[in-house]
């Protein structure tokens, strides 16, 4: 029958060490600036004698030195039932005679980490899925340390963060930001292998040179594509350090130079429209304030003028103009009141309803951004009926988001040689459209023709690079920020790559098994949304 001791080893998943005893003692913690007693594990153990004395670089045994300190030292492990697990053992140095006097290497930590390997994998772990501070709640550690255990299991894990950089082919080359403040982070993807390979602070010509001289000449002669939006950097550090290199500019990017002209002549729009309900509401409160006059002068005159007399005709006209306000002010206040806080100004019925349908308008096209960027297929019932008045009302406006969708299709031909003739057509449609932000849009479409051509020819996108902008945003969201870079950037690199973070007694799929299992997601999701489009190939 098994010993406690022995039994203890294998829960706590300790490998090549000697358990010599264990004690649960309670001890006062401070969290959160509160003391509570807290029931802590004690393990002490020592490794076994293959593994004693052993130098931390060459993992050859070597001659003992002295011990490192007079006292044991201690490493925290994994939770045990939610109780923390402490690993106690006196440490000696050792003399190496390749690397001199080192404290020796133990099995069940790395350098001087006060943390074990597994315990680092776990907060790894976690930490792709949680906030910091929840990792910090659930582990008992500070929310600074979790950052730390995950550089740790990083760099265990992936060692040399330079083999990422061999036998790069295509690259996808951009920024995003990391925090307020226009703080933004270079991100360099391989569209090959789908993962992340090279991140740093800031962007520009400087940065992506870094990432350039990082490469051998041979390695820069292999890249076969650069993509990316069309910044000018981009554009330098291809021509000077690739020289076989294909620059290409992504459909995603255009899309985006659309829409965003797109949303200026909506905004022209809108603005328009809001002028031209000012314009109105300030002519309607002139005539009205014109007709309240002359009704005051009538009531003056009238009440001034003999009943008899040669001013009878007169007399009567006074009277008519009188009874036709006095039928219009009835059938205002015949009207159903309006709910809610009475407006500032008070204006006939004709009127109100005139400035009424331009304010619906003006509102209409104000929240009509999402009903023109999103694709035909994807917009909903009340988006439709909001782009059937746009056409019926604003023919400027439905012109420039017919130019978006037919750009959108160009760029999806796989003809490249139709591609370019549609482009050329589009180009000529959009300068003569006489919209300015469609003119502006066509100008820079002619400066990067042959790029977008590019992307077409060779099928080159950054919809991989773009998704992964998006978890890299998500991450940091969900950890509430980073004050050290170096661990954000581990921790990018555990969530955009092909690594696996090993755990206890849970198995771990590898690269390839996470692969097909992402490709059949994608096929899933890929065939539910053609069951929803045609709902007629639903086999009942």
């Amino acid at each position: 029958m098994a010993s406690l001791l022995s039994i203890l080893k294998n829960i706590i998943n300790l490998n090549r060490v000697h358990v010599e005893k264990q004690e649960i003692v309670t001890v006062g913690v401070s969290h959160f600036g509160e003391i509570f007693e807290e029931k802590q594990l004690h393990v002490w153990l020592r490794p076994i004698r293959r593994y004693q004395s052993c130098c931390p670089i060459c993992r050859k045994k070597c001659p003992g030195y002295d011990y490192r300190s007079p006292e044991e030292s201690w490493w925290r492990a994994s939770n045990l039932n939610g109780i923390p697990v402490y690993l106690f053992y006196r440490r000696r140095r050792i003399e190496c005679p390749e690397h001199g006097v080192h404290a020796e290497w133990i099995p069940w930590a790395d350098g001087d980490s006060r943390f074990t390997e597994s315990f680092n994998n776990e907060v790894a772990w976690m930490a792709l899925e949680m906030s910091k501070l929840a990792v910090s709640i659930l582990m008992g550690i500070n929310w600074r340390t979790v950052g730390n255990c995950i550089k740790a299991a990083h760099d265990r894990i992936e060692p040399n963060v330079g083999i990422r950089l061999h036998g790069l082919r295509r690259i996808c080359v951009d920024e995003t930001s990391y925090q307020k403040g226009h703080a933004y982070i270079t991100v360099v993807y391989d569209m090959d292998r789908n993962r992340v390979v090279w991140v740093h602070e800031n962007h520009g010509q400087e940065i992506f040179s870094q990432f350039c001289e990082l490469l051998t000449e041979e390695e820069r002669a292999q890249i076969e594509i650069v993509a990316g939006d069309g910044a000018k950097w981009i554009d330098s550090c291809t021509k000077k350090y690739f020289p076989n290199a294909t620059r290409c500019i992504d459909f995603f990017h255009v899309v985006e130079w659309a829409n965003e002209a797109l949303d200026d002549v909506r905004s022209n729009t809108a603005a328009k429209a809001r002028r031209e309900y000012a314009k109105q509401k300030e002519a309607f409160r002139q005539q009205e304030a014109e007709l309240a006059r002359r009704r005051c002068e009538a009531e003056k005159e009238l009440s001034s003028m003999p009943k008899r007399g040669r001013h009878s005709k007169r007399r009567k006209e006074l009277e008519a103009f009188l009874q036709e306000q006095m039928i219009l002010e009835d059938l205002d206040n015949a009207q159903p009141k309006r709910t809610g806080r009475p407006p500032k100004e008070q204006f006939s019925r004709e009127h109100q309803e005139i400035l009424d349908t331009l304010s619906h308008q003006a509102k209409d096209i104000k929240g009509a951004r999402y009903a023109l960027g999103h694709r035909p297929e994807n917009r909903t019932e009340n988006q439709t009926e909001r782009l059937r008045l746009i056409e019926n009302s604003y023919p400027d406006l439905y012109r420039a988001y017919q130019l978006k969708e037919t750009l959108r299709l160009i760029l999806h031909l796989k003809d490249c040689d139709l591609a370019a003739v549609e482009l050329d057509k589009w180009v000529s449609e959009a300068s003569a459209s006489g919209l300015k932000p469609m003119d502006e849009l066509a100008e820079k479409i002619r400066r990067h023709r042959e790029n977008i051509l590019n992307s077409i020819r060779f099928q080159a996108n950054s919809a991989k690079s773009e998704s992964t902008n998006t978890t890299i945003k998500a991450l940091i969201k969900m950890a509430r920020g980073f004050r050290n870079l170096e661990n954000m950037k581990a921790l990018i690199y555990l969530k955009c790559s092909d690594l696996v973070i090993p755990l206890n007694n849970r198995p771990q799929p590898s690269s390839e098994r996470r692969k097909a299992i992402r490709s059949k997601a994608a096929e899933q999701r890929r065939v539910r949304e053609e069951l929803r489009r045609h709902p007629e190939m639903a086999i009942s």
